[in-house]
């Protein structure tokens, strides 16, 4: 018989400290308990934070390896790169802070890595409910969404979803731009088949798990600070290099969204776009090409962007004008070598945060030449 693989719970948090909690819980009380809890935390109250949480949790999981850390810098990435080299499991539940698991979610994730003693499976990830599970109350408030067209008209679900993936380029396969020219074909083997494990193309970050050894090789990308649009679709691309991409259809988890610690729409714009331009930068095995779909991809977003503002009724136009300021900042992000790089968008990630408004032309010419 095989041997049981262990898991380990990797959770990177930031002002999240009404929904954490619930999260950790969640995760200690599954059918099939972690061997390891691995928080780390980048909120300036985070000793409070870890104080609670050892205090009302972690006693009453003494079974359990407790790691409640410090962020040594701030960055969804970088927090999940250290959790990563504190963790000794086989397999790692990188899940967000606001991801609450239902019972026996573990357990069927973890039947499927067993079912693959070949280890054709790299990566697995829980599928969506929209309902908590049953008997959690949370406090926290959830981020506002936009307007719902399909709930307010009377269309087609199938119309709903072409319209959703092609014009408002909701969906991130279409929004990826994949480094090898292609995404990576696998056959599933029956046996992973008849569990309710199918293939996907990239995961989404919410509810990803991957085997310890692939996802610490390849790492997330640590040039991404703050919130970090699109980290996950890049990681998990880069791991579909290496093996299969499965959602387990029996495991189910709901994501909260909290509203605490996100930034605006217009930065998240910026940065979402600029991400995916830093990620053809360092990937691409035909930067030329991939430049070009960038471009491409971007040119549909100002269409997708304005559509989402006027239907959501954003007069300001915070998408639209993310989209557009990108288009300024790209060309120089192409220009730069991967050790310009590493020093020039850290820096531009900061300012804009910070600020609200992305620096000047002067400024990161100074930055660039390392004034």
């Amino acid at each position: 018989m095989n041997q049981p693989l262990s898991w380990a719970l990797v959770v990177a948090t930031y002002q999240r400290e009404q929904i954490l909690p619930q999260c950790l819980q969640l995760a200690i009380a599954q059918t099939r308990p972690p061997a390891e809890v691995i928080v780390v935390d980048a909120s300036a109250n985070w000793e409070q934070t870890r104080a609670q949480v050892m205090a009302e949790i972690a006693i009453t999981a003494p079974h359990i390896r407790w790691e409640y850390v410090q962020a040594k810098q701030r960055g969804l990435p970088l927090q999940r790169n250290q959790g990563i080299d504190l963790a000794t499991a086989d397999i790692l539940f990188l899940i967000d802070d606001d991801s609450l698991l239902y019972p026996d979610c573990a357990e069927q994730i973890m039947a499927i890595y067993e079912a693959d003693p070949q280890g054709m499976v790299q990566g697995v990830q829980a599928s969506l409910a929209e309902a908590l599970p049953s008997a959690v109350m949370v406090s926290d408030t959830t981020k506002p969404a936009g307007w719902q067209w399909g709930k307010a008209l009377p269309v087609s679900a199938k119309l709903v979803n072409f319209v959703w993936k092609h014009i408002f380029l909701m969906n991130n396969e279409v929004t990826c731009i994949p480094y090898a020219g292609d995404f990576p074909s696998y056959q599933v083997p029956p046996a992973l088949q008849a569990m309710d494990a199918n293939p996907v193309r990239l995961f989404h970050g919410c509810r990803m798990t991957y085997r310890r050894e692939v996802i610490a090789a390849e790492r997330f990308e640590a040039l991404l600070l703050y919130y970090a649009l699109n980290e996950d679709m890049d990681a998990s691309y880069r791991v579909s290099l290496h093996g299969m991409l499965l959602e387990a259809g029996r495991a189910k988890l709901c994501h909260f969204q909290s509203n605490s610690g996100r930034l605006s729409r217009y930065l998240v714009t910026v940065l979402s776009s600029l991400n995916q331009a830093v990620f053809v930068q360092r990937y691409s095995q035909d930067r030329t090409r991939d430049r070009r779909r960038f471009y491409i991809l971007n040119t549909r977003r100002i269409l997708a962007e304005f559509c989402k503002d006027c239907l959501s009724r954003r007069w300001s136009f915070p998408q639209l004008r993310g989209v557009l300021t990108s288009f300024r900042y790209a060309p120089i992000i192409f220009q730069l070598s991967d050790a310009e790089l590493a020093t020039w968008y850290p820096q531009f990630q900061q300012t804009f945060v910070e600020t609200g408004k992305p620096p000047t032309r002067k400024a990161l010419r100074l930055a660039k030449a390392g004034v």
